[in-house]
C-alpha cells in the first residue's frame, strides 16, 4: 500500500539520494558478507561460557503480577514458552512483550530480560528474523547501534521487505543525527506498513527537524490508528504533548493527554508529560502527584529531578537537594547495571551546576555527534565548564535543524551572551520565550530576565546614539 504523499510522506531532503545510496552499499556489502557465512554457520548468536537453560530464563524475568496489559501479557507470554519451549515463534512473542513492558515501565533491566527470548529463539532457529530485529532493538536501546544496525541488515538479508528492520535503522540513524538516512528508513517503513508505530516514528523525526505543524498532523494520525495496546497509543498522546508544549500551546498538549488520564494511565510517558504541562502552569501540587506515580514502582530520573526542581523554586533547598543526591544514586545503580543515562545526566549536572568535571566527562563520551539534542547537551556543558569556543561549536550543531525546542534556544543565546554576540543572544532568547516562557522551571523565568536585561543594554544604547 503506497502512502499518499499529501498525507504522511515524509518530506525530500537535500542530499538524500546520496545518503540512501551510501546506505544501500552498505548494506549489499554486509549482505554478501552475510551469506557467504551462513553458507558456512548460521547467524550469529551471542555466545556464552554456558547457555542458561529455559527455566533459568524464564525464571529470571520478574512478574509483578500486575493489571496492566503489559503485565498480563508477560504473563501469558511466559506460560506459552514453558508450555512449547521447543518453538522459537513463542520465543520472539515472549521477547516482543517484554519489549512493550520495557517501553510501558522504562525499566530498561528488560534489555536483558528480551534478549534471553530473543537469543533462545535464535538458537531454536538461527534464521528466524523477528528474533533478529528483536535483537536489534535491544542493541539500539542499549546504544550499541552498530550491533544494531549488523542485525537489522541481516533481517533484511532474509526478508528485504521487514518494515521493522528498517524502523530500526532509521531509529539508529536518528539516534546517531543522519537525519537524512533515517528518512530514508522510515519513509520506506511508512511504505510497508502504515501504522502507528512508523507513523510516530516519522512524526518525531519531523518535529526534531523543523517541522513542527506535519510533525503533530502526523502523530495525530498515528493516535487516530491505534495499537495493538494502549500503551502505544498513549506513548503518541504524551509526544504529541511535549511537541505542542514546547511551542507554548498548553491547552492543546491538555486535550492531547486528556484521554489517558480520564482513564488514569500509569504510563511514565503521559505522567512525565502531564507533570511538565501542570509545572508550566504552576499546579505545583498536581505536577508533584504526576511525578511520584511515576515512582510507584522504581525510581525514575526525570521524576526525581522535576520534583526537585519544584522544591527549588518554591524556595525549599533542602528538599530540593534531596532528590538531586537519589538522582546521583539513580545514575550510580545504572552504570553499575549497564544502563544507558549519559546525557541525561550531563545534562542535569550543567542544569543545576553539580560537578561540571562529570558533566564534562559524560557528555564528551559524543562530542561528535549530529544528534542535535546531543550537541545542545554538550554545548551547554561546555558553557558551564567556561569553555566558550567548544560552546559556539557544539550549539551551531544544535541548531542546525532548527528543532522547535525553547530550550535549545534559551542555550544559544546564553552561550551567545557570554560570547558578547549580543545580537545573536537577543534573538534566541527572544524565540526561546516566545515558544514557551514557561519551558524549564528554573531556567524560563532566567531567560526572561536576561533577556530584559539584554533589552535595557540596547535601549541604553540606542538613546547614547541618539543624543551624540
Amino acid at each position: 500500500m503506497k502512502i499518499p504523499p499529501s498525507e504522511s510522506s515524509l518530506p525530500a531532503r537535500t542530499g538524500l539520494k546520496v545518503g540512501a545510496v551510501v546506505v544501500c552499499l552498505a548494506a549489499a556489502l554486509v549482505a554478501a558478507l552475510y551469506l557467504k557465512q551462513t553458507e558456512r554457520n548460521s547467524p550469529a548468536v551471542v555466545t556464552r561460557d554456558r547457555q542458561p537453560t529455559t527455566d533459568e530464563i524464564l525464571a529470571a524475568i520478574p512478574t509483578s503480577g500486575g493489571e496492566s496489559a503489559s503485565e498480563k501479557a508477560v504473563m501469558e507470554a511466559i506460560a506459552q514458552a514453558k508450555a512449547k519451549a521447543g518453538k522459537a515463534d513463542v520465543w520472539v512473542s515472549l521477547g516482543d512483550t517484554l519489549a512493550q513492558r520495557l517501553r510501558d515501565s522504562t525499566d530498561q533491566t528488560y534489555y536483558n530480560f528480551a534478549e534471553s527470548a530473543y537469543q533462545q529463539a535464535l538458537r531454536l532457529q538461527p534464521d528466524c528474523v523477528d528474533a533478529m530485529n528483536g535483537m536489534a532493538w535491544v542493541e539500539g536501546g542499549r546504544h550499541r547501534f552498530d550491533a544494531s544496525v549488523e542485525w537489522a541488515q541481516k533481517a533484511l538479508v532474509i526478508a528485504p521487505e521487514s518494515a521493522d528492520a528498517y524502523g530500526i535503522l532509521g531509529d539508529a540513524a536518528l539516534e546517531l543525527g543522519d537525519y537524512e538516512v533515517a528518512t530514508d528508513h522510515y519513509q520506506k517503513m511508512m511504505d510497508l506498513r502504515p501504522d502507528l508505530s512508523s507513523w510516530s516514528r516519522g512524526a518525531y523525526l519531523l518535529w526534531l527537524t523543523g517541522d513542527q505543524l506535519q510533525a503533530t498532523q502526523l502523530m495525530e494520525k498515528a493516535i487516530r490508528a491505534g495499537g495493538a495496546f494502549a500503551e502505544n497509543t498513549a506513548w503518541c498522546r504524551a509526544k504529541l504533548a511535549t511537541m505542542l508544549l514546547s511551542d507554548g500551546a498548553f491547552a492543546a498538549a491538555a486535550k492531547a493527554l486528556e484521554p489517558s488520564l480520564r482513564v488514569k494511565s500509569r504510563n511514565p510517558h503521559v505522567l512525565l508529560a502531564a507533570a511538565r504541562l501542570a509545572t508550566a502552569t504552576r499546579e505545583y501540587d498536581v505536577a508533584a502527584q504526576y511525578y511520584q506515580l511515576m515512582m510507584e514502582k522504581t525510581p525514575h530520573h526525570d521524576a526525581l529531578v522535576g520534583l526537585g526542581d519544584l522544591h527549588a523554586i518554591q524556595g525549599d533547598m533542602a528538599k530540593a537537594e534531596s532528590y538531586y543526591v537519589k538522582v546521583d544514586e539513580l545514575h550510580s545503580a545504572h552504570l553499575a547495571s549497564g544502563v544507558h543515562d549519559h546525557v541525561q545526566m550531563a545534562k542535569f549536572l550543567a542544569d543545576h551546576d553539580r560537578n561540571p568535571v562529570a558533566a564534562l566527562r559524560l557528555a564528551e563520551q559524543h562530542k561528535l555527534t549530529r544528534n542535535v539534542l546531543e550537541a545542545d547537551v554538550l554545548a551547554w556543558v561546555y558553557f558551564k565548564n567556561g569553555d566558550q569556543p567548544r560552546a559556539t561549536e557544539a550549539i551551531k550543531r544544535a541548531l542546525a535543524q532548527n528543532t522547535p525546542d525553547p530550550e535549545i534556544h534559551y542555550h544559544a543565546g546564553m552561550i551567545a551572551a557570554a560570547a558578547g554576540d549580543l545580537d545573536s543572544a537577543r534573538r534566541h532568547l527572544q524565540r526561546a520565550v516566545a515558544m514557551n516562557p514557561q519551558f524549564h522551571p528554573i531556567h524560563g523565568p532566567i531567560a526572561v530576565r536576561t533577556l530584559e536585561k539584554l533589552s535595557s543594554r540596547q535601549e541604553t544604547v540606542d538613546n547614547t546614539n541618539i543624543n551624540k
